[in-house]
């Protein structure tokens, strides 16, 4: 399973740890993303793939486990979108 979601949001906020807690916390129509500290490129990602390869993990680790395009796994920061209804 592809870890790449298969297409972007329409809207995204930052996440907030008041709001979402885990993978599996987030609505059906919410995706998954991460902006990189270091080129600032924006990424998104398939939440049942996450969920399949390291489990229901609290938002904020993730932050150390997507890696982006430029290599870097530091400080990224976690992003929720939602898709058009």
């Amino acid at each position: 399973m592809r870890l790449k979601a298969p297409f972007p949001p329409t809207s995204y906020i930052e996440h907030n740890p008041k709001m979402y807690n885990t993978i599996k916390g987030l609505q059906e129509w919410e995706v998954l993303g991460a902006r990189c500290s270091a080129c600032g490129r924006v990424g998104w990602v398939n939440k049942e793939a996450v969920i399949a390869r390291w489990g229901d993990q609290y938002l904020m680790n993730l932050r150390s486990r997507l890696r982006c395009d430029c290599g870097n796994r530091t400080d990224n920061i976690v992003l929720i979108g939602r898709l058009p209804r």
